[in-house]
């Protein structure tokens, strides 16, 4: 990896496995700082960029959004807030089809129980 010079946002985007758009994007909505750029005008990411960058593509891998992360990074109260609404809203997405298999299970065991509500 080069530092001295910095890299391009096609090095930047390559290095942290994503491409051009989603850097591009976080320049315009403010999650990713420009970069200082060289005498020829071409930007230089630093590895400050690139961690920046990387904590980005992690925290919306988990499914945080966008606006969420500008405001996690004011507070880590408003961190911890967005990890437990994002840990909710997983434990009721996973809840659902664990209660609909048991019931599908139910209904194996007794077919003639389809006909019948829950429970």
């Amino acid at each position: 990896m080069r530092e001295k010079g910095g890299w391009s946002t096609r090095e930047l985007a390559e290095i942290a496995g994503t491409t051009l758009k989603p850097v591009r994007h976080y320049h315009r909505i403010g999650l990713l700082a420009e970069p200082d750029r060289s005498a020829n005008g071409y930007k230089q990411y630093r590895i400050r960029h690139l961690i920046r960058l990387l904590r980005i593509r992690r925290l919306v891998d988990l499914g945080v959004p966008l606006a969420d992360i500008a405001a996690m990074d004011s507070s880590v109260e408003g961190a911890e807030q967005t990890f437990r609404a994002l840990d909710a809203e997983l434990a009721a997405s996973i809840e659902r089809p664990q209660r609909i298999r048991e019931e599908l299970a139910g209904i194996r065991r007794h077919p003639d129980g389809a006909d019948l509500p829950p429970g």
